[in-house]
């Protein structure tokens, strides 16, 4: 990393966080006549000044603020209301700059989550009109003076005793409405917040500002036409082979019952959950679409199985728009409704979420030959030219193997451009998300995802190093050249990659598996405190468990990776198993 000035400083601990003062681009005692001097010599004469009535995330806001500018520099910030006028020295939160009027109404483009930094004289204004707005504006602001949370457990932030802030006019607004990286390691409340994530399964409430929550989420047939009606009304279930089906089956949706079911359940689920912004209305998962001749007929009509459920998806859209203003439908596009309709359009309050569940994520999807990677191009094409609204659910571990590593970090951050220019709305990043989390680079992950969530122009690559020197510190480039061996397997063009692949020579061929072992035995002796061997010994579950699915043993090596699973709080190694029912498995082999 380039830098003005660079310094040494031994890790610190703060609030739980180990935190590493490294080398950052910063003023310091040296900055330009215009700058603001926010700190000299670890003291300061500004204050945070918020509204009376400011919004818990705005709270939020300035005691982080407050708190991280302490952490640099060791001054104290005063946190103020706007009882008196704001002194001349001030950070104002929530306050529009001087000459202009900043809204829900004359800036809807900054959303709930929009916000503008500007420097006006003596004064930082840092203002979002929406919920989160002000709240994301001061975390942005710390991360211009060179603050980084790159887990929910360590945080990078240079000791600075005089912080100098150059002139900023700065507007920013996210890429996409909706963010979420789903991963157990995501799901930290504080960590979310920082990283300016908005999705529903994050502990995110009031006090962040809330979240594009759901009422509820996916797979939803069941709940707004629960399975025990089969004994009474079958003619509510599917028709397959001739005959009305009960168990896990989809609906037969071309009945106005079940849509007055659906409409009815919708309107509940709101009302449970007045925090809800969204509802999904989908599929089961699984097949057993109804054949009988009302819905065969819609189908045809529409020219595939997604028209069927957009045509009654609509009808549940229309039917709850007058009343709940504001609130979303959720619906599937996944596995036999991927292909998009012809004659019939999602409605504005219809967000379509578009599942490649069956593509290679080795490679990024435009520039891979694998058919079923093609066929989603096109899928995705074809929605994007019937809706502005799609929302995608993005696959982003191997569910079969959580703990196996998996290198698609070449794929999804271009996929991700393509669905901006897709018009995508928002993206779902799904991994390990089991308790206690444990996927491959699960944070690191996240962490990426999020800023590339935020905005997808930004360097991937470089969001990959700047992560591993503050995460591993002295021992990141052995685990960099690690990332990238693995990487160079993935970028072999006939090296498809799918979700459900077990470990193969195609990415991990004994080769490879030696050098890793070598790469962490270099990590380790560089590794410089507990937290940094600690992080390592975790990134080295994961060619642990490679090499015991490859070169199967039932030793102390099986024993001791059991062990160390459950010392790291792993508590499943695929997606609906436990560890325990993993090892079971194993020895039985």
């Amino acid at each position: 990393m380039k830098t003005a000035l660079s310094f040494l400083a031994a890790p610190m601990l703060f609030a739980g966080s180990m935190l590493f003062a490294g080398s950052m681009l910063f003023a310091g005692s040296l900055h330009a006549a215009d700058d603001l001097v926010l700190t000299r010599d670890g003291t300061t004469d500004y204050v945070i000044v918020m509204p009376r009535r400011a919004s818990p995330a705005t709270g939020r806001g300035a005691q982080e603020l407050a708190r991280h500018l302490k952490l640099m520099s060791g001054a104290d910030f005063k946190i103020i209301d706007d009882t008196s006028p704001a002194p001349a020295h001030a950070i104002l939160l929530g306050v529009a700059p001087p000459g202009e009027t900043l809204d829900s109404g004359a800036n809807a483009d900054l959303g709930a989550d929009g916000f503008v930094i500007r420097t006006v004289g003596g004064r930082v204004y840092v203002v979002g009109p929406g919920p989160r707005g002000t709240m994301y504006g001061c975390s942005a602001m710390l991360e211009s003076l060179g603050v980084r949370w790159f887990t929910p457990t360590v945080t990078s932030a240079p000791a600075r005793p005089t912080i100098a802030l150059a002139p900023i006019n700065s507007r920013e607004v996210p890429a996409f409405e909706y963010r979420e990286p789903f991963f157990a390691e995501a799901f930290n409340k504080d960590w979310a917040a920082r990283l300016r994530l908005n999705g529903n399964t994050p502990a995110l409430d009031e006090s962040t500002g809330g979240k594009i929550a759901y009422a509820e989420f996916v797979h939803t047939f069941d709940s707004l036409i629960p399975p025990s009606l089969f004994d009474t009304l079958p003619e509510y279930f599917p028709l397959i082979d001739g005959k009305r089906t009960g168990g896990y089956v989809q609906r037969c949706l071309s009945n106005p019952d079940v849509l007055s079911l659906a409409i009815a359940g919708v309107k509940r689920a709101f009302a449970a959950r007045p925090d809800a912004v969204i509802m999904s209305v989908s599929q089961n998962d699984c097949g057993a679409w109804c054949q009988c001749d009302a819905c065969k007929a819609i189908t045809e009509k529409y020219r595939a199985h997604s028209g069927l459920y957009l045509w009654f998806v609509n009808q549940v859209a229309e039917a709850i728009e007058k009343d709940h203003p504001g609130k979303l439908i959720d619906t599937l596009a996944y596995q036999f409704t991927e292909a998009p309709p012809k004659g019939i359009v999602p409605r504005d309050n219809v967000r379509v979420r578009l599942c490649p569940i069956a593509v290679c994520e080795a490679h990024a999807y435009e520039r891979c030959d694998f058919p079923a990677t093609r066929e989603f191009v096109a899928n995705l094409h074809a929605w994007s030219t019937i809706t502005s609204t799609l929302y995608i659910w993005h696959y982003n571990t191997d569910f079969a193997n959580y703990l196996m590593p998996f290198p698609d970090f070449d794929e999804f951050p271009a996929d991700l451009r393509l669905y901006q220019k897709s018009g995508v709305k928002g993206v779902f990043f799904q991994g390990a998300y089991a308790p206690g989390g444990g996927g491959s680079d699960a944070e690191l992950r996240s962490y990426v995802m999020a800023k590339i969530l935020w905005n997808p122009a930004l360097d991937a690559d470089a969001l990959v190093s700047e992560w591993m020197q503050g995460v591993y510190g002295p021992a990141w480039k052995p685990m960099r050249e690690w990332f990238d061996l693995l990487h160079q397997r993935a970028r072999v063009p006939q090296n498809h990659l799918r979700i459900y692949d077990p470990p193969s020579d195609a990415f991990f061929p004994p080769e490879v598996r030696g050098a890793g072992d070598k790469l962490f035995d270099e990590a380790m002796k560089l590794a410089a405190n507990d937290q940094q061997r600690r992080d390592v010994s975790k990134a080295r579950m994961w060619l642990r468990y490679v090499k015991l699915v490859m070169e199967p043993r039932d030793d102390r090596t099986l024993d001791a990776f059991l062990n160390d699973a459950r010392a790291f709080g792993i508590t499943s190694l695929n997606e609906g198993g436990t560890l325990e029912s993993w090892a079971s498995w194993y020895r039985s082999r």
